[in-house]
């Protein structure tokens, strides 16, 4: 860690202008560097505009940046600006971090990547003797994820662990799997390679990394994370709640520890991308093992995929590799209050970092799309003016679910809606009937009756649509204020319980998987916590750590063919998987960050 002697805190106007002189010092020299970074910032400008990003961009080619923004506050509270130089919570960008030290002792003849994980961890349980120090680096263990546990990041999270009290929260739940055998994201896994790595080098995990990995590279702005410890320029988290601007909830370092602890800004983290591309840390042998997925999606510390291919089309990249895209090493990191991505394209030299200090930021979407602005894939939405007569059919209440609403209102050429409990997005036209949110995958298409009156709309949002009727605003109010039915447990006959296990699609990307232990049911999204269902009916069961409901649907000859999940206000049905159906919640590149540190 970096540390500095008190000095005076310099005024909003001195922090503001030294921002845009950092900005100034490396602004593009090439032409077209100038015209990428003109067309980058219109690109993040709605964003910004919308109040859903607040943080710092970085874009990179052959290692040098050719964008470099600052964006929003890093404290809400002061007022005051994020810098390039801002420190940020990276959550797991910190797991490539923990690979690289894990090969350094590899290198040095320490450890092995093919070692029993209980050689080094012999304290650990008997059933975990089959797995690997490999299996552990690319989330292929078993060992169940901790993050996902109830009340991980409402009570665990808050306050100090050691990585063995971390282990131990683990220690009592089977193997999800036989090691080897499949993929399955476990932040577990990473804590595990943390006391490894201490066991073998004989040192703490944070003076091994300062020593061995961010010290010889000049990383000085990039540590271990310490809350008690005053770090210059550090942001703040927050969230959205109730429409308005939160802290985040509080998350000490040591409960992510070698899975996603570490601090870093755009700057450093640049530096170790460009490390990683030469001979300055690793090996040749090494590099090639850290970004060798063995065809998992998932190598040492980074995710492995393609972007911006079309299936059975010709190669876009200068590998001369026979599929399409273009290769992509990234990772996402989540905690909360941060989202974090780093995105590397080998054969393009193009590196995207988004560091942002606000849990509601698409930090995903816009790293792909200015890796795609940058590789001529990006296609902005069309330009279209819409008559005040049409624009003005639209604003109103729509009822979505049982609890759940959209507000439709008129804001220059385009519209803004919001949901309940929501901020509110920004529309733009692309016909008389449907509007686009360039800040977020959503999409409006209204139903109109002849006269072009609205009857219906159907709002598009993460490959799901969701569709209801106008109602009026006092409707919605009576609705709202209505007291939610209380849910009470009763008895039934466990024995049907295991008729209901089984794994069910709620979105793309997500499913839930259902299970029974010991007669109890358990159902567990796609990395979220796993939860007790309390039964209120023979196929009606509720949660208590969060308020959510589960309805088990039957189909004509009475066998369960699918649930409907009752949360938010929302009625979301999720139709039951085939047995051996791959996962439908497997993601590579750089994955949507769920809340909490992935």
């Amino acid at each position: 860690m970096s540390h500095a002697s008190a000095r005076p805190r310099p005024s909003l106007l001195a922090a503001l202008l030294l921002a845009c002189f950092t900005a100034l010092a490396v602004s593009p020299a090439r032409s077209e560097d100038q015209a990428y970074a003109a067309k980058a910032e219109a690109l993040v400008a709605p964003y910004v505009e919308a109040g859903l990003f607040s943080g710092v961009i970085l874009v990179a080619e052959d290692g040098k940046p050719i964008f470099r923004r600052a964006y929003g506050p890093a404290n809400r509270e002061w007022d005051i600006p994020n810098t390039p130089q801002t420190h940020f919570r990276i959550g797991s960008l910190t797991k490539a971090f923990t690979a690289a030290a894990v090969l350094t002792l590899a290198e040095a003849g320490r450890l092995g990547l093919d070692d029993s994980l209980r050689r080094w961890i012999p304290s650990v349980q008997a059933a975990w003797e089959g797995v690997s120090l490999r299996h552990l680096l690319q989330h292929r263990s078993g060992i169940i994820n901790f993050t996902a546990l109830p009340n991980y990041f409402d009570q665990i999270a808050r306050t100090d662990h050691s990585p063995a009290q971390i282990v131990a929260l683990t220690a009592g739940e089977p193997l999800l799997f036989a090691p080897g055998t499949r993929f399955e994201y476990s932040n577990t896994n990473y804590v595990l390679l943390g006391m490894v790595i201490e066991a073998a080098s004989g040192q703490s995990y944070e003076p091994y990394l300062r020593d061995k990995i961010l010290a010889p590279l000049g990383l000085k702005e990039t540590g271990y994370d310490d809350l008690s410890v005053i770090l210059p320029r550090r942001a703040a988290g927050y969230r959205r709640g109730r429409s308005q601007w939160r802290n985040a909830a509080p998350m000490a370092a040591s409960a992510a520890y070698a899975a996603g602890a570490l601090y870093s800004t755009v700057d450093d983290l640049l530096a170790w991308d460009n490390a990683l591309a030469g001979p300055r840390l690793l090996s040749e042998a090494s590099r090639a093992a850290m970004f060798d997925d063995g065809g998992t999606g998932y190598a040492l510390g980074w995710f492995v995929s393609r972007a911006f291919g079309k299936p059975g089309g010709k190669p876009d990249n200068k590998s001369g590799d026979r599929q399409s895209g273009h290769r992509v090493w990234g990772h996402a990191g989540s905690i909360p209050g941060f989202l974090s991505i780093n995105d590397l394209y080998p054969d393009d030299r193009l590196t995207v970092i988004v560091l942002s200090n606000t849990e509601t930021a698409p930090a995903q979407k816009i790293a792909r799309d200015l890796a795609a602005l940058h590789l001529g894939h990006y296609e902005a939405p069309e330009e279209i003016v819409l008559e005040d007569v049409i624009l003005d059919r639209y604003p109103g209440t729509y009822r979505l679910g049982p609890r759940a609403f959209l507000t439709v209102t008129r804001e220059g050429r385009g519209l803004t809606a919001r949901t309940t409990g929501e901020a509110a997005f920004p529309f733009v036209p692309e016909s008389d009937r449907t509007f686009v949110s360039r800040v977020a995958d959503l999409r409006l298409t209204f139903e109109t009756e002849p006269d072009g009156r609205p009857s219906g709309v159907i709002l598009r949002r993460d490959g799901r649509d969701r569709t209801g009727p106008p109602v009026t605003e006092a409707e919605a109010r009576a609705i709202l204020a209505e007291p939610p039915r209380p849910h009470r447990e009763v008895a039934i006959d466990r024995s049907g319980l295991a008729a209901l296990a089984g794994r069910y699609a709620l979105a793309p990307g997500v499913e839930i998987a259902v299970t029974v232990e010991q007669g109890h049911l358990f159902a567990q999204a796609t990395r979220q916590p796993r939860n007790e269902l309390f039964p209120e009916g023979e196929h009606a069961f509720f949660l208590r750590a969060v308020d959510a409901q589960i309805t088990f649907t039957t189909d004509e000859t009475g066998r369960i063919a699918g649930l409907i999940l009752h949360q938010n206000g929302y009625d979301t049905e999720a139709p039951r998987l085939p047995e051996g159906a791959p996962p439908v919640g497997l993601r590579v590149g750089s994955p949507p960050a769920p809340k909490g540190s992935n």
